[in-house]
């Protein structure tokens, strides 16, 4: 599977992206954020 995250480099995405590739880790990610803070 393939999925795109938005705001994958804030504390709720980046655990997200890690719980998901640990439970999951064939699937692809993209992460997609901003970072203007």
């Amino acid at each position: 599977m393939k999925l795109l995250v938005t705001g994958g480099a804030g504390f709720i995405g980046s655990n997200f992206i890690l719980y998901w590739l640990k439970q999951y880790p064939k699937d692809k990610i993209v992460n997609l954020d901003k970072l203007t803070y």
